[in-house]
């Protein structure tokens, strides 16, 4: 009797560790989500794929609930047998594992965010042009400031003639 105990108390205890497992990929899944989302390009199946990785989480800590609650309403009546709890801890194993392999497939349909942006390439050719004109203009006025002052060294001269 004592043996069955422990063995249904080693499954609860596999379980609460898988639904710790789950609820920490839980948050692995949100900041990949935030990370794709900010730094990459995505596509539909990327959100397919994490979507269906996040609600098979969700399943998976509800069967795992639902096996402990067995377990705990079988003990309650000295029911102890590992078939009743066996099929809901083995498929709480394996969406869990299929939520893992959904978030990994989900990173294969993002893509790096192309940095050759047209528009700031367009923005930084054109600030050079008003750059390059600012200098011409600026040898221009100060060609035109230097005639200025010779026409007004001539004006004085011409002046001072008469």
């Amino acid at each position: 009797m004592e043996n069955k105990r422990f063995s249904v108390n080693i499954g609860i205890t596999l379980s609460s560790n898988l639904i710790s497992a789950c609820l920490s990929m839980l948050a692995i899944i949100g900041a990949i989500f935030l990370f794709v989302i900010e730094k990459r390009e995505t596509s539909i199946a990327f959100y397919v794929f994490i979507l269906l990785s996040f609600f098979l989480f969700i399943y998976s800590i509800v069967l795992g609930g639902q096996g402990i609650n067995i377990a705990r309403e079988k003990s309650f009546v000295d029911i102890l047998d590992l078939s009743y709890t066996k099929q809901k801890f083995n498929y709480q194993a394996i969406t869990c594992l299929l939520g893992i392999s959904f978030c990994i497939i989900s990173i294969f349909f993002t893509k790096t965010i192309n940095e050759n942006n047209t528009e700031l390439h367009d923005i930084n050719k054109n600030l050079e042009k008003l750059i390059e004109i600012k200098k011409t203009d600026n040898q221009k006025y100060i060609q035109l400031k230097n005639q200025i002052g010779k026409l007004e060294n001539r004006i004085k001269k011409l002046e001072n003639k008469k």
